[in-house]
């Protein structure tokens, strides 16, 4: 049926669609990501852009942003697109925008993202969108209607509903052209109405395909009860669960933010826990295969080697339909190359948009990086041994 374990040491596969150039760009990235001193100055000079507009953003372009994204117009991303899917590999096209706070910026990001799904739709197949809620509505707002229930008094429910009015458009756009929409997790404090309005537009979208994820931090301590509580309202309501698995992306700010208002945290203390935590996620939703379609987004080998497995143990015959795998752009490419050499369903998530839009996703990039250093000890070994390849 499949093969049922993947070499995910095979370099010459992981590194084939990267020049020498840009592998020894990723190297010397990665190699700055384990110096706290150049990290720091790295962030000074993203922040520099953001708050003075210091002409930094030359040396940011050429540098992380190259790395970690698919360009700065909807051109140059479809340049990358084009070029991955000559590899099996298909994108989850994002444009980077968030932390808004203006009707005009909620318009115009709506705008964008409803142009790119039909851009999607009709020149490619099989490809996705990301959406960050915080690109489309003010995440104090977002704060303040926090909950399960969605927000009735007269003054913040005229503007809640404008922004659930945005929402419908681009999974109603999305459901037109055959384009997979992916909800983005946010902070805790504003995760909980996030949930409510991803499961509002998969009750209505997702009755005989699945077009609406949801994206579950499972550093979090309470997204094993939501994920089972998740499945059990969609089979009462009859949708079908899109459920996109991530360990998470905000760890340092929710524990600090917890310590700074004295109350427990809401993640994990451990990467162990995190650990156990997706793994129990991943058995969960697989074990549910006839109803739920799961997306691993993971970079650790051995979740990924785990939704292997349970492919297998559960005999899941469609798992290209009901199993996909995604992974950041610029990370992780023995995960993601290797996995679609073998057949599976994978995806490179390819944020875009202008250099200072992107600064804070390459922060938590940059961030995220250096508190994984045990895999970028290991990234840094695979492209010094694929450099000595080519060499030789």
């Amino acid at each position: 049926m499949f093969n049922k374990t993947v070499n995910f040491e095979n370099l010459k596969i992981a590194y084939r669609y990267k020049s020498t150039q840009d592998l020894k760009l990723t190297y010397l990235v990665f190699k700055t990501l384990q110096k706290p001193t150049l990290l720091k100055l790295l962030k000074v000079c993203a922040n520099g852009i953001i708050n003075y507009n210091l002409p930094f953003k030359v040396l940011i372009k050429k540098t992380i942003f190259k790395l970690f994204c698919a360009g700065e117009t909807i051109n140059e991303a479809f340049e990358l697109i084009n070029k991955l899917e000559k590899f099996n590999v298909k994108s989850v096209l994002d444009y980077v925008s968030e932390g808004e706070k203006t009707e005009a910026a909620f318009s115009y990001n709506t705008d964008v993202i409803i142009s790119n799904i039909i851009k999607l739709g009709s020149e490619t197949q099989g490809n996705y969108v990301s959406v960050k809620i915080t690109g489309l509505e003010d995440p104090a707002f977002l704060t303040i209607c926090n909950g399960k229930k969605f927000p009735d008094d007269s003054v913040n429910k005229t503007r809640f509903d404008k922004l659930l009015k945005r929402i419908d458009a681009i999974c109603e756009t999305a459901k037109k052209n055959n384009v997979i929409i992916y909800i983005d997790a946010e902070d805790r404090c504003m995760q909980d109405i996030i949930d409510a309005i991803t499961e509002s537009m998969m009750e209505r979208y997702n009755k005989e395909t699945v077009v609406v994820f949801n994206t579950l931090q499972m550093y979090l301590k309470d997204r094993i009860n939501y994920l089972n509580y998740l499945i059990a309202d969609a089979k009462d309501k009859k949708y079908l669960p899109g459920i996109k698995l991530v360990r998470g992306a905000y760890v340092e700010k929710e524990r600090e933010l917890a310590e700074k208002e004295n109350r427990e945290s809401p993640v994990f203390d451990t990467k162990e826990e995190t650990d156990k935590s997706f793994n129990k996620a991943v058995e969960i939703c697989l074990s549910q295969h006839d109803f739920v379609v799961t997306c691993i987004a993971s970079h650790n080998l051995e979740s990924n080697q785990l939704a292997i497995d349970c492919i297998n143990k559960f005999n899941i015959v469609d798992y290209n339909k009901k199993v996909k795998f995604s992974q950041l752009y610029g990370m992780s490419d023995v995960i993601t190359f290797n996995l679609a050499e073998n057949g599976y369903s994978v995806s490179k998530y390819l944020p875009y948009g202008e250099v200072k839009k992107a600064i804070p996703y390459l922060i938590r990039r940059s961030e995220e990086n250096t508190s994984i250093n045990g895999q970028i000890i290991g990234e840094l070994a695979r492209l010094n041994s694929e450099l000595q390849n080519r060499k030789s």
